[in-house]
């Protein structure tokens, strides 16, 4: 394990969960040894805030303290992340499948979408 993804795991600054969020979604690992939870504020179609709560290996967590920075401050049809250029970031290209945590995120996407469009069809 890198010092880049040690350093991540030790000092996570996006842990946790957002009060009153705008989306949130939870994902597992295929065999459910890992379990996260990214939860999102958007303000006018950005995403100004990420945190995430993880029941993980410090791996998985260096990943979604990535995967939470990368997503902040991006609009939402500008969110593209993926395993590539999460494993960049983390200077790491092990074969861990990370790719329940980006899926994490984007269901908190698709979350905050659903009620929105709920939102607008009662306003209507």
């Amino acid at each position: 394990m890198n010092n880049t993804i040690l350093n991540l795991f030790n000092n996570p600054t996006n842990a946790g969960r957002i009060t009153k969020p705008s989306g949130i979604a939870d994902n597992a690992n295929f065999d459910n040894t890992a379990h996260v939870e990214f939860s999102i504020k958007v303000e006018n179609n950005e995403i100004v805030d990420a945190k995430f709560r993880a029941q993980a290996n410090p791996y998985i967590i260096a990943v979604c303290e990535t995967i939470a920075e990368m997503a902040k401050h991006k609009t939402l049809d500008m969110l593209m992340i993926d395993d590539i250029l999460v494993k960049t970031a983390l200077n790491d290209d092990s074969d861990v499948d990370i790719n329940f945590c980006i899926d994490c995120v984007k269901n908190a996407v698709s979350d905050y979408l659903e009620k929105l469009a709920k939102s607008n069809k009662q306003k209507a």
